[in-house]
């Protein structure tokens, strides 16, 4: 009878399923997530520079009788370390083993304190997760990411909590951006005197009195650049979720025409003047544009940053930049004035200097900002691309199409494409703390890095072009000249050296002015080259006497001078 009862309890399926059923909810209910938790100190990691490790300490603390009476006692335990993003930081320590006779038992909790290094190697942002399992687990599974993906829910003997990293820039690469900028202030200081130099004032005066010109500036620079910037920045990065981009391209575009316009313009032969005259007043126009641009539509960027970020418009820099620019060329309009010597010899270095200058600020910038290569995804490089060569394409396009003159769709175009960067970049660091500034600065230093390749191949052909029609020029005067050389009396007059041997010296260029004003026609014959050399004791009678002859025999057709 017992025999039978015994089968048939075994035998029934439905209650072998609600045993099994009950003991895997007591096991889930006894699981390590509802009696552990996982905290680190610091909190947070966000001051790791490049290059550079912390420590970090780890605690795990348990309750002491849950933790018996699971048994967990008797179990080996293991913690992993592992970075979110390799890239920006890693996890020096990446396993450690403990048992219950390495926990420390302080008010009926047991605590486990481990501490772990963090290693930054880029600045950015990301996690180290820490994942707290049995041995047992651990072995059993075949995939370390099945780890990544368990999270502290209350169940099974998986634990794991993730410490936020900020990594920020080093201090050598703060002391090299320090050294650049410095070395830039003083290289461009110079630059701007000798643009001073060939300044004319009176032509500025001209521009602004007529300010057609000014006014297709302006246009192009605060309404079509962050209008173009806004389009871009929700095609390609909004969509990707790379706010920071996005708001680093649409302040950028924002920003007033930079100070490399005026030497790029003059490279390119364009209106210099105009050049000057709209960067002043496109400085002076964003103290009001930048902050309605960013209060219109800036805010939409925002995303990802802290609630409480707002952005701020660095007035200082603005007003600086202004004073940077100013000032000295009123220096070299001063030394134009009072020192018209000097100023003709700055004139002559004024474009090799600046050639350095912009090799200077290519070559050394892009050192100085290595890091940021680094940081560089196709989708921030075609932003950054797009916006310098669209403002040169729209600004050229736009003062074509309201015929201004080449030289001046040269200067709006060149304007309408720089972008004072460093403005855009100050504004950013102004507004965020490191890393968000620095990473949101990506943009405009490749909008800054990507700006010359065009004026480069500009320059390039315009030179090429230039050196052709100079060319040209040449040959049309060789042959102008081998054909007077033909036909000219003149000519024939200055090859007979036999005939005129006592006539080929004739007024000196040191008569006063007083006396060539009362004979116009004797003054013209001295600036002729036939008439260099004339003897001191020639008196104006005998002067004029060798010139009478001379056009006499010129002007009667088929005689040849004697």
């Amino acid at each position: 009878m017992v025999s039978a009862t015994s089968t048939k309890r075994t035998g029934c399926p439905i209650l072998l399923l609600l045993q099994l059923l009950i003991q895997f909810t007591a096991a889930v209910a006894s699981g390590i997530g509802s009696i552990a938790t996982l905290r680190f100190d610091p909190v947070v990691l966000h001051d790791l520079s490049e290059e550079t490790n912390r420590t970090i300490s780890l605690i795990a603390e348990f309750d002491r009788d849950a933790f018996v009476k699971s048994g967990f006692d008797r179990n080996q335990w293991e913690l992993r370390f592992s970075s979110l993003d390799e890239n920006v930081a890693s996890a020096l320590t990446t396993v450690e083993y403990f048992n219950s006779s390495s926990l420390e038992d302080t008010n009926a909790t047991l605590v486990l304190r481990k501490d772990f290094q963090v290693y930054g190697n880029l600045i950015g942002k990301t996690g180290v997760e820490v994942i707290l399992t049995t041995v047992d687990e651990s072995k059993t599974s075949s995939n370390h990411s099945e780890y990544m993906e368990v999270t502290n829910d209350g169940q099974g003997n998986v634990i794991s909590s993730t410490l936020d990293v900020w990594v920020t820039r080093n201090e050598r690469g703060k002391f090299l951006t320090k050294v650049f900028v410095a070395t830039l202030v003083v290289l461009i200081t110079f630059a701007n005197i000798l643009m001073g130099c060939e300044l004319d004032l009176n032509v500025v005066l001209e521009t602004v009195k007529k300010p057609v010109a000014p006014a297709i500036g302006f246009f192009t620079q605060f309404f079509i650049m962050p209008t173009l910037a806004y389009i871009i920045a929700q095609s390609i990065f909004v969509t990707r979720g790379l706010s920071s981009f996005a708001l680093g391209l649409f302040v950028t575009a924002c920003a007033p025409g930079g100070g490399a316009s005026n030497y790029w313009t003059i490279l390119l032969d364009g209106n210099a003047h105009l050049s000057i005259t709209m960067t002043f007043f496109s400085t002076v126009a964003s103290l009001v544009m930048m902050p309605l641009w960013m209060h219109l539509l800036g805010k939409q960027f925002l995303d990802g940053y802290h609630p409480e970020a707002t952005i701020r418009v660095p007035y200082t820099k603005i007003v600086s930049s202004l004073m940077a620019l100013v000032i000295p060329l009123l220096v070299g309009v001063g030394i134009q004035k009072w020192k018209p010597n000097v100023a003709a010899k700055a004139r002559k270095i004024m474009r090799p200097y600046i050639v350095s200058v912009l090799v200077f600020v290519i070559a050394f910038g892009a050192y100085a900002n290595s890091y940021m290569f680094f940081l560089m995804t196709v989708p921030a490089l075609v932003g950054g691309l797009l916006l310098p060569w669209c403002g040169f394409m729209f600004g050229c396009f736009t003062s074509i199409l309201l015929r201004q003159p080449p030289a001046n769709v040269t200067a709006i175009a060149i304007e309408t494409g720089i972008q004072n960067t460093g403005i855009a970049i100050l504004l950013l660091k102004f507004s965020f703390p490191e890393p968000d500034a620095d990473i949101s600065a990506l943009i405009p230093v490749i909008v800054a890095s990507f700006t010359p390749a065009p004026l480069l191949l500009g320059m390039l052909v315009h030179r090429v072009i230039k050196a052709m029609r100079k060319g040209n020029e040449n040959s049309a005067n060789d042959q102008e000249q081998g054909m007077n050389k033909e036909s000219s009396p003149l000519e024939v007059i200055h090859s007979s050296s036999s005939s005129l041997s006592t006539r080929k010296s004739y007024l000196p260029k040191t008569e006063s002015d007083s006396t060539l004003s009362t004979r116009p026609m004797i003054k013209d014959f001295v600036d002729c080259p036939l008439l260099k050399g004339a003897p001191p004791n020639m008196t104006i009678e005998e002067q004029m006497e060798v010139v009478s002859e001379i056009l006499s025999d010129v002007l009667t057709p088929g005689v040849v001078p004697r």
